[in-house]
């Protein structure tokens, strides 16, 4: 094989690994210099016939030519690059094509390397969680801002890495981030509530869920039945485990918001609920001695207010008696 067919087919990547190693122990070897400038004078000194069947090298030219932009390369008088003889290749050019040999040499032999697999990234799960009595403030990746309520677990992908999904067993308030691009959904027990930036509360301790719009728009599906709803601020869209189908109505925003700024309310709850709340808000285990009443309880105590001022205010409007014996609670009803 002549040295121009050679050349021409390693560019062409038809040399086999062998005969491409040959080729470049030819071409970077110091007695063979003359011979290798001799080969590139000639591609690029060639016919129109010959440039045309290897458009590599008449693109090496007319980049080089760009570059020289008219200017002409005087070459240094030497043994064997005489300007009196025939005109040899400028070394700029011979710089260029040894680049490009080095190049491609990697390339060549990258591709007859086989690739190893690549091992998918695995990104951690990300667990905000608050025992009984205890409330805390989550910053999340995309800037939006959880309060989560005591007794209550909220969980996310590192990163968001795998979008704006969070879950919720519990109790939060969500100031959510605005991004046009990225909805933001929180799932919690049947319940699926979207949006892109807005601000709502979810609670979703039990069986029963509900979801209070503050600001914003939001839209809550049902993994059960598939509904769908949006809410427009002031409204509630709530489940219960009985039901197979959601509800939607209008409440006061506020009666559903309080707690994330230290306040206990009350309106109209029964007293089974009441417990559980006092449970969770104060980290504490309630016994029952008797028969709870049906009464319903309504109130609204300042914000971190006492267990005790608690206790007092409730015992007054549905008749019981208490003891308090660290975090053991114990009921008494007449």
């Amino acid at each position: 094989m002549d040295r121009k067919t050679q050349i021409k087919q390693y560019f062409e990547g038809k040399l086999s690994r062998q005969e491409a190693q040959e080729f470049l122990r030819w071409f970077n070897s110091a007695e063979n210099e003359h011979e290798v400038h001799a080969e590139i004078d000639k591609l690029w000194h060639a016919d129109d016939k010959s440039s045309k069947e290897w458009d590599l090298a008449m693109t090496f030219k007319d980049i080089q030519q760009r570059k020289n932009n008219g200017r002409s390369l005087k070459l240094q008088k030497s043994s064997s690059w005489s300007v009196k003889r025939t005109p040899r290749i400028p070394l700029l050019k011979i710089a260029a094509v040894a680049a490009v040999v080095i190049v491609s040499t990697l390339i060549y032999l990258k591709l007859d390397t086989p690739e190893v697999p690549q091992e998918p990234v695995v990104y951690r799960e990300i667990v905000k969680s608050n025992p009984p009595g205890q409330k805390s403030r989550v910053y999340l990746p995309d800037g939006s801002v959880v309060n989560l309520n005591s007794g209550s677990y909220l969980s996310y992908t590192e990163g968001f890495h795998d979008g704006r999904v969070v879950y919720l067993e519990g109790e939060a308030f969500f100031d959510v981030k605005k991004d046009s691009l990225r909805a933001f959904t929180v799932h919690s027990g049947r319940l699926s509530t979207t949006a892109l930036g807005t601000s709502f509360n979810i609670n979703a301790y039990g069986e029963d869920e509900e979801v209070v719009l503050v600001t914003g728009q939001v839209s809550v599906t049902d993994a059960g039945s598939r509904d769908e709803i949006l809410l427009d601020p002031g409204e509630k869209v709530m489940i219960k485990a009985t039901d197979s189908t959601l509800k939607k109505e209008r409440v006061n925003i506020a009666a559903y918001t309080y707690w994330k700024d230290g306040v206990l309310y009350f309106d109209k709850a029964s007293m089974q609920d009441v417990i559980k709340v006092l449970e969770r808000w104060y980290g504490v285990s309630i016994s029952v001695e008797g028969t709870i009443p049906n009464d319903k309880c309504t109130g609204l105590f300042k914000k971190n207010e006492y267990l005790t001022n608690v206790l007092n205010v409730l015992s007054h409007s549905v008749a019981f008696n208490y003891k308090l014996n660290d975090n053991r609670v114990k009921l008494m009803f007449n």
